[in-house]
């Protein structure tokens, strides 16, 4: 019994040392932070979330050129930078209008212009290929976060893009919690060896379930709930591995430190990144036509 009594106080004392960790303290400040301001961007919108989603997208950009520098490749940041403000500038003041065609133009001239800094960067030498490092992180962030401002836009005060924050968030927390601590088998070791088939199993069935329960946000019904639960579980998941992919080829754990007890910008966002292009035309085809 006493062996028992020390082996229960040792492990008591274990929690409350974890839980009270430096680590645990930073991040749940950092969240108690950060949510309120994320929360009232989205609600009030305007210019308020053109503002929130444009530093977004400038330090996920940044953060992004900075991990190709990593691997020694040389992307044109002045280029990248200047792209991913008009994308999302263009995407915050189009949302009224027939902007697709106008969008799918936008692409080419950003296309263009990478190509045209290669004359300008620094290396004769695989110009290639940082001409090509320049306009993925073009596209990857600029091209995809101006979904953001698309789906805020649907609603007056954000409805769906709360819907689609609450549902990943619940699915990114369940799966971290039941893959540290029931997690036995990897889902990718090469790509993220902390990730596992248990915790992506758990955070795609709560994603499902968190879709149902937060479907009154947006007025979505039964069926485009579960269908949407099933989609953004599935994408947010593949698109947390996409990023995860390029920060190994890069040597990286995070894409930076900048958030305290979190990493980077874009090792917050890397779920959402993939996942909100296939929930606006979701919303935009099939719930909303």
């Amino acid at each position: 019994m006493v062996v028992e009594r020390e082996g229960l106080e040792r492990h008591q004392s274990k929690l409350i040392d974890n839980f009270m960790s430096k680590s645990f303290i930073t991040r749940s400040l950092t969240i108690l932070v950060s949510v309120p301001i994320i929360w009232a961007c989205t609600y009030f919108g305007g210019f308020l979330f053109l503002i929130f989603i444009l530093t977004l997208a400038l330090f996920s950009v940044n953060e992004f050129y900075n991990l190709m520098m990593k691997k020694g490749y040389y992307p044109a940041y002045w280029v990248g930078n200047i792209i991913t403000i008009f994308f999302i500038v263009f995407s915050y003041y189009s949302v009224s209008k027939n902007w697709e065609p106008a969008h799918s133009a936008i692409l080419t001239i950003a296309a263009s212009l990478a190509l045209m800094a290669g004359v300008f960067l620094k290396r004769a030498e695989d110009t290639i290929v940082d001409v090509a490092v320049t306009l993925l992180g073009m596209i990857y962030i600029g091209w995809f976060f101006s979904y953001f401002i698309f789906i805020r836009s649907l609603t007056d005060h954000g409805a769906y893009f709360f819907f689609l924050m609450l549902t990943i968030w619940a699915m990114d927390i369940m799966a971290y919690l039941v893959g540290k601590k029931f997690g036995r088998h990897k889902l990718a070791p090469n790509i993220s060896p902390h990730k596992t088939w248990e915790g992506a199993i758990a955070g795609f069935v709560t994603c499902i379930i968190a879709s149902e329960i937060f479907s009154n946000f947006a007025a979505i019904n039964g069926t485009h709930a579960l269908i949407l639960g099933l989609l953004i579980g599935l994408v947010a998941q593949l698109s947390d591995l996409v990023e995860s992919v390029i920060k190994r080829d890069a040597g990286a754990k995070d894409s930076s430190q900048i958030i305290p007890g979190h990493g980077g910008v874009l090792d917050r966002l890397d779920s959402f990144i993939l996942t909100a292009p296939i929930m606006y035309y979701y919303v935009v085809w099939v719930i909303l036509r």
